[in-house]
């Protein structure tokens, strides 16, 4: 391994929320696993592959990755992947200081510690000497931003050599230049400069001397935060949320103040005046010190009710009475108009009923059904299958429509559709037009045709809207590129350098994000597009492909403008990240697809894990999401690997998993073909693109293809589900747990679902009324739902209950069976 050069470590802070982290068993003297492997978002990187392993080092017990080619200012999410074993919890995050090649370290013994450091691959260096004026606060650290880390303020500090000055070395190519400026960790704060500064990486490492003469600001304090920190969080009209703020700082801090708006406009204010809105003080409440002089101080306030309905809006600043200036919360901004704007919905929060009992039926349209061949005009049946996969491969809306008598006869109450808009790819993601489906799949008449024939069987109908990003080829952001600022969408986009560098969706290129915050993005978003796919086309309700793109101020107006258009539509995201993250979307969504609970079945039926870990899992999970917030429940999708290849084609697996899908809180759904065992013609760990390709097969209608026992068990599976209340409304409760049997329940009233779980390779007699503590004698009896077997009654005081190995019971209790 090459020579490390450290130029950042940066250290993340254990989230509140994260899935329980494995027990390790660290013996200092050996190989604490088999394989680690490192993947993740960057280009370098990717989530489905094992093209970066990590290699043990003996002497340090530490894992360490080869040399990754990362882009500066661009933070990586990413993960571990021991044994085969995702890391639990959120994914980790880093922000690279400078492009360049970075090692991850991974600590078995502390395994979300966030070690990256820059190696030393570079054929040149210099090293930057700078001087800052004498209003410099000493609690300051400056930063530098260059062309190596798209002007990023905040992620390239210098390090304190002296009073008053400070140090950084960057590695690069001998004879490339640097163009840089400094700051004091924010673009507000960066010095008074006309242009860029300028150095050439040497192999000798030449140092370069600064001088900073001014500062355009200063900040106030070292960090002010909310992060949404109001109480109650889903407020109604009785309440007055309470905000509290937690202010980082060495100079004093005594006032703050909440600037708010009840009409939708932005909130702008500075230190206790309010420009827009209303304003409402804050209170220091405590301070408290360390012993490097940091002060932290905890402010409160309070926002006065309003009745239902309204969006409220809100900024926060905090300053020094005795001082000029004041800086906001949460990115740091020393003005309004820049500040972050939190917001919540007040209402008595309810998601529709008819979602809590969804059955969700998902329809990738490219490859479930062709039903009409005049529109193939991008297929090419003539190349091999697995080239085909990449591309477009002819289902098309006509084909949903043939085929929704067989979606009804499932049993199904709800289809959701996949992006069908105009744009260059077959999975709809890349949106050319928002309100024009493409002809590859049909028309905006055979949508409406589809919705209409849907509600005819008493189906919903969610669609699977894309407001974070457009494709490249979009006429706005086409539009923006060529006239630059004078174009009336420039602001649509975010621009770091027109017109080449711009915010992306996971830096890929052809995806510029929409500004969403700019107003009128966000009016053309919540006034055009939205209503047109609710009025004109007719859906329930939205899927919301990468929901944790776009502000919670967006999806407080989204929520007003859906609600206020169908008060019983459904909304409900994709926000792929922790279960803190997912449930902060509660009050501003109805629901989430649940991650979660899909990794905790995986981890039990594919990887093996313990059943105490199982039900410990399930019940931290539950427990977590609010009663209103419908968790979207799956075992695969479009975006990972088929769960039954994960299995290795056992289907009993894939029945299993099933079974504890429909019968844990939330609204299951099913992923096309997943009904009859499509599996995948291809292994995704032996390509290096297009992995989601054999995700994405076409639907096998030939019955001789299908596996029509695994049919009759999800029907079986929805039947039972539909009849029995305590399964969409009841509550979760772990009942009994051990490394291979996991006993849990489901009770609504008085009505009581009991499911019991061996995950052993030997069966097992169960005693219930022993599980239970119940040893009065009585009539209990468990009727089995899944299978055609005689009810079981208890006997004298008994209730012994035969488990298969590798099995999933489900039985409906008759009598009474108390805890």
């Amino acid at each position: 391994m090459k020579k490390l050069l450290l130029v950042i470590v940066v250290v993340l802070f254990l989230m509140t929320f994260v899935q329980p982290i494995a027990q390790i068993e660290s013996n200092a003297d050996e190989q604490t696993y088999d394989t680690v492997v490192l993947r993740g978002s960057a280009d370098s990187l990717d989530w489905g592959s094992n093209n970066n392993p990590l290699t043990y080092d003996e002497e340090n017990k530490y894992w360490a990755s080869a040399p990754i080619t990362l882009e500066g200012g661009k933070t990586v999410e990413f993960k571990y992947v021991y044994d085969g074993n995702w890391m639990p919890g959120a994914n980790l995050t880093f922000t690279p200081p400078q492009d360049g090649d970075y090692i991850f370290t991974f600590y078995p013994d502390e395994e979300r510690r966030v070690d990256v450091q820059l190696a030393d691959t570079s054929s040149g260096s210099l090293t930057l000497n700078l001087t800052v004026p004498k209003n410099t606060p000493g609690w300051v650290v400056p930063t530098l931003a260059s062309n190596l880390n798209s002007f990023d303020y905040k992620v390239s500090p210098l390090t304190k050599v002296a009073e008053g000055i400070y140090e950084i070395e960057v590695r690069g190519e001998a004879g490339d230049r640097l163009e840089y400026v400094y700051s004091l960790g924010g673009e507000s704060y960066k010095e008074v400069i006309d242009a860029p500064r300028e150095a050439t990486f040497t192999e000798d490492n030449q140092v370069y001397n600064d001088k900073v003469s001014e500062w355009e600001n200063i900040p106030v304090a070292h960090q002010v935060t909310h992060n949404f920190n109001h109480t109650p969080y889903t407020p109604d009209k009785h309440d007055e949320p309470k905000v509290t703020v937690t202010v980082e700082h060495y100079g004093p801090i005594d006032e703050g103040a909440v600037y708010f708006t009840t009409d939708g406009s932005s909130p702008e204010g500075k230190r206790g005046d309010a420009e827009n809105g209303k304003v409402t003080g804050l209170k220091v409440v405590e301070t408290t010190s360390n012993k490097e002089g940091l002060y932290t101080s905890t402010l409160e306030g309070t926002i006065p009710k309003q009745k239902n309905n309204t969006r409220v809006k809100y900024k926060i600043d905090v300053w020094n009475s005795g001082s000029e200036g004041s800086q906001f919360a949460d990115n740091n901004s020393l003005s309004s108009d820049e500040a972050t704007e939190f917001a919540y919905y007040v209402e008595d929060y309810q998601s529709p009923e008819w979602a809590k009992e969804s059955i969700i039926y998902q329809v990738f349209v490219d490859r479930f059904r062709d039903g009409e061949e005049s529109n193939n005009t991008s297929t090419d049946p003539s190349l091999p299958e697995d080239e085909r996969l990449k591309g477009w491969m002819g289902g098309d809306l006509q084909g949903v429509i043939e085929k929704l008598d067989y979606i009804e006869s499932l049993g199904v109450n709800t289809l959701w559709v996949s992006p069908i808009y105009e744009g260059p790819y077959s999975h709809g993601y890349h949106a050319t037009d928002f309100m024009n489906v493409d002809p590859r799949f049909g028309s905006n008449e055979l949508m409406k045709e589809l919705v209409d024939r849907a509600h005819e069987r008493n189906m919903k109908v969610v669609y699977d809207l894309v407001p974070n990003h457009v494709s490249n080829k979009h006429d706005f952001f086409q539009d923006a590129v060529e006239k630059g600022e004078s174009s009336q969408y420039y602001d649509w986009f975010t621009f770091l350098k027109w017109p080449d560098q711009y915010e992306t969706f996971y830096d890929v290129k052809e995806l510029p994000e929409l500004n969403n915050d700019n107003p009128e993005t966000r009016e053309y978003m919540l006034e055009t597009v939205v209503p047109f796919w609710m009025d004109e086309i007719g859906v329930d309700g939205f899927r919301l492909d990468y929901a944790k793109g776009p502000s919670y101020s967006f999806w407080v107006d989204f929520r007003h403008a859906v609600k206020q258009n169908d008060p019983d539509a459904f909304i409900f995201g994709e926000v792929w990240d922790s279960l803190e993250k997912i449930t902060s979307y509660t009050g501003k969504l109805d629901g989430a697809i649940d991650f979660e609970t899909q990794t905790a079945i995986y981890e039990a039926m594919i990887n093996g894990g313990s059943m105490n870990d199982f039900g410990a899992s399930l019940d931290r999970i539950f427990s977590t999401y609010h009663d209103e917030f419908i968790p979207a429940t799956f075992l695969d999708s479009h975006d990972v690997p088929r769960f039954i290849y994960e299995a290795e084609g056992n289907t009993n697996t894939l029945k299993n998993a099933a079974s504890l899908q429909f019968t844990l809180p939330g609204a299951p759904i099913i992923y096309y073909g997943d009904e009859v065992g499509l599996s995948q013609s291809g292994d995704h760990n032996l390509v290096d693109e297009w992995k989601d390709r054999y995700y994405r097969e076409m639907m096998p209608w030939d019955q001789d293809e299908q596996d029509l026992d695994v049919k009759a068990h999800y029907q079986k599976l929805i039947e039972v589900r539909k009849e029995n209340k305590a399964l969409t409304e009841g509550e979760l409760k772990i009942v009994h747990s051990t490394e291979d049997l996991l006993i849990y329940e489901r009770a609504a009233g008085q009505q009581k679902v009991v499911v019991i779980v061996n995950q052993g390779d030997e069966k097992q007699s169960v005693e219930l009324l022993d599980i239970y503590n119940q040893r009065t004698p009585n009539t209990v009896m468990f009727e089995p739902l899944l299978e055609d077997k005689p009810v079981i009654k208890g006997k004298k005081g008994n209730l012994a209950i035969e488990s298969p190995a590798q099995s999933v019971e489900v039985y409906k209790v008759k009598g009474k069976l108390y805890n």
